[in-house]
């Protein structure tokens, strides 16, 4: 069975006759139910308001104080501690800046398969995967430890990232 319904292609024109195919009943349809319920949708949404970008200036400048225990010093010159003492900071923030930074970055190396392409990169993933469950059952002892281990995985991520081409200047992710 074949039905026609009118339709106009714009008010110039005059109307116009085309065919309308009418539901076969023999073909099963499913109606549509949504992935997850209202609850987890309010969760997922809620999780959206909340999320900040990574402000790359505050973790370079978080990434001189961590490595060197020094304010002003540029981001490409950062490296091995040179033993000053730490000044005193929010380790909370501090770790919690450089987890959303390597989760971004290391989000940005899969999307762009780098893990597949270098070995390297695919490293680097693996110890921010394991550092990110340490931090996650973390010891308050441990904490200046593996705020050190979150700066220098962030920053040696971040380069290699860079020399690779998938990111450049940190801004894009």
């Amino acid at each position: 069975m074949l039905m026609t319904n009118t339709a106009l292609r714009d008010e110039t024109t005059s109307p116009e006759t085309m065919p309308v195919r009418v539901k076969d009943p023999t073909v099963p349809t499913n109606p549509w139910t949504p992935p997850h319920g209202e609850e987890e949708a309010r969760r997922y949404l809620s999780a959206v308001r909340e999320w900040a970008s990574v402000d790359w200036n505050e973790v370079y400048d978080d990434l001189d104080t961590i490595l060197h225990g020094e304010e002003e010093i540029s981001h490409h010159a950062a490296g091995p501690s040179g033993g000053a003492p730490l000044p005193n900071y929010n380790n909370d923030a501090l770790t919690q800046r450089f987890l959303m930074a390597l989760k971004l970055l290391v989000a940005r190396a899969l999307r762009d398969k780098a893990d597949e392409k270098h070995p390297d990169i695919a490293a680097l993933i693996r110890q921010a995967r394991t550092l990110r469950a340490e931090v996650l059952a973390g010891d308050a002892g441990q904490t200046i430890g593996l705020v050190r281990k979150l700066a220098r995985l962030t920053l040696d991520l971040a380069e290699l990232l860079e020399e690779a081409g998938i990111v450049r200047g940190l801004v894009e992710c």
